[in-house]
């Protein structure tokens, strides 16, 4: 890690005025952890790294390879920064954790500059380690959820878990409506995923969209951010394309991305066709041999 990182850290959070442990709560993390971070005792990963350059609204290479003490910061964007802001600020105030462990989820903010907004969740929540849980979002909250999901009291409305092995990003859980997505995923499903950057979307591969004007999407993309456009495609080919027909969407349109990594479903899968076959075989099979017996 080059040397400026761990002073600028320092640098940063003192101009905001903020103590290690406000720092670290807004992204996420144990205080210890951050503070290790400005003492040069352990190094972050790139992920952390990211919310980090975001939360100061800086990049990283600025971050990591100037001194900004020396006055080359790049100015802030403060009267955005103001305005976006300070309602999460005034409304998650109040939800800190405090230091009483016995409070079991609290929530968060990181408000993000929209040419940012793909870097990180805006609402995260903690548990009172610290920890970062997954937040669920079930189907009647979808139409909350399109202009919540930047909201500290509507993000802390919704469930929240923590789930063992889910610890290397940021979780949610949504749940599938209908059958567009049949037979990958069925009507009332869950789906695990991760936070993703638009330019991580990979080609053909499960997705959660969450859009500004068409809902929450599960469906299965074709990246092509660079032509500022995301083409989002539906599995059921049942009846053509007429029911589900694949949609363009402008990258404007797209608020958060999340990568579909598990499913929960309560519907069994029936045998296939041919196993079926077997069986009906079998039985037809067993009924000769017990005529022929008798």
């Amino acid at each position: 890690m080059p040397t400026f990182f761990a002073q600028n850290l320092a640098f940063l959070r003192k101009k905001k005025g903020q103590t290690q442990a406000e720092v670290a709560t807004a992204l996420g993390l144990k205080r210890n952890t951050f503070s290790n971070y400005e003492t040069t005792h352990s190094e972050p990963d790139l992920g952390t790294l990211e919310k980090i350059a975001s939360f100061f609204d800086i990049s990283i290479d600025e971050l990591l390879s100037v001194d900004l003490s020396k006055g080359n910061l790049v100015e802030y964007k403060e009267q955005e920064e103001n305005k976006d802001t300070s309602m999460v600020a005034e409304s998650s105030a109040a939800l800190l954790p405090p230091d009483d462990d016995d409070l079991p989820v609290s929530v968060v903010g990181s408000t993000l500059f929209p040419y940012r907004r793909f870097q990180a969740p805006k609402i995260i929540t903690i548990d009172s380690q610290g920890e970062e849980n997954i937040i669920y979002v079930p189907v009647k909250a979808r139409a909350g959820y399109m202009s919540g999901y930047g909201d500290p009291q509507f993000i802390q409305s919704l469930s929240a878990y923590r789930l063992p092995g889910y610890t290397n990003g940021t979780y949610r859980i949504f749940e599938v409506e209908g059958h567009s997505m049949f037979p990958t995923l069925q009507d009332a499903d869950r789906v695990i995923a991760r936070w993703a950057d638009i330019s991580e979307v990979r080609d053909d591969r499960v997705y959660v969209l969450v859009t500004r004007t068409q809902g929450v999407l599960i469906k299965r993309l074709i990246n092509r951010h660079h032509e500022g456009k995301i083409i989002v495609k539906s599995d059921n080919n049942h009846g053509g394309s007429i029911e589900f027909p694949t949609i363009v969407l402008d990258v404007e349109e797209v608020a958060e991305i999340w990568y579909v990594v598990e499913r929960w479903t309560r519907q069994l899968p029936g045998p296939g066709e041919i196993y079926k076959r077997l069986v009906n075989i079998e039985a037809e099979l067993a009924t000769l041999k017990q005529k022929m017996g008798e």
